[in-house]
């Protein structure tokens, strides 16, 4: 989908596009309400990601504009960091299509995102977009759709150790830092450095990222991880 991204907070709007980018969606950001409308009235763009708390005017007003100007055409995301149920149903009634709290969880929005997509003409809905899919060897990742398969049998993974595997076999050959897993994954929560070293366990040890599946997971001290392809017939 082609999504526009209206939030002033870099860090959120930073995570939010980067989660939807990677996913295969063209995204583009606009850090207030006034450079948005104006891109609007160019540009048509599948879905709206909308900050509700804006600095030149309010999440409602870009909505009464959209739905004024664009009807129903646009899908708007709610982005907000008002958490009560009245914040929620006020979003809701004045026209927005779904509601996700700050900070955006990463599994939860790529999940919406998927959902909305299903209302967009059966042409479009079907196009999955070719960065959706990480082939490596025996290896298939579907990003949108969230499954593993190794040797074309289906790998269990948690939400976490999903991003981490797509983390490291989209970034084969170089190190992904610690920082940029936690980052990632976990967003802005704080995370003690044995949680990440138990779900980078869990990842290694479910999907098999050994020799003789083509690959090499190399924990580099002190820095993070590198994922090699590697010949299976190679001695190590």
């Amino acid at each position: 989908m082609n999504i526009a991204i209206l939030e002033d907070d870099p860090l959120e709007a930073e995570l939010v596009r980067t989660t939807l980018t990677q996913a295969g969606h063209h995204c583009q950001h606009f850090s207030t309400g006034t450079a948005l409308l104006a891109a609007l009235q160019r540009s048509s763009f599948d879905l709206l990601v909308l900050d509700w708390m804006l600095p030149d005017m309010t999440g409602h007003q870009v909505l009464d504009w959209v739905r004024a100007h664009l009807g129903r055409r646009m899908l708007v995301l709610i982005l907000s960091s008002r958490s009560l149920e009245e914040h929620v149903v006020l979003g809701l009634m004045a026209g927005g299509d779904d509601y996700v709290i700050k900070p955006a969880r990463r599994a939860e929005l790529l999940a919406r995102v998927h959902v909305l997509a299903r209302r967009l003409p059966a042409q479009e809905a079907t196009v999955v977009p070719p960065s959706d899919l990480i082939e490596v060897g025996p290896y298939r990742l579907h990003k949108i759709k969230r499954m593993a398969h190794l040797a074309g049998v289906p790998v269990e993974l948690k939400p976490k150790e999903f991003d981490i595997a797509c983390l490291l076999f989209s970034q084969l050959g170089a190190v992904v830092s610690r920082e940029a897993l936690v980052e990632q994954v976990w967003g802005r929560d704080l995370v003690a450095s044995r949680t990440l070293d138990t779900h980078m366990s869990l990842v290694r040890s479910k999907l098999a990222l050994r020799p003789e599946n083509g690959v090499k997971l190399t924990t580099i001290y002190t820095l993070g991880y590198r994922l090699d392809r590697i010949d299976p017939e190679d001695d190590f």
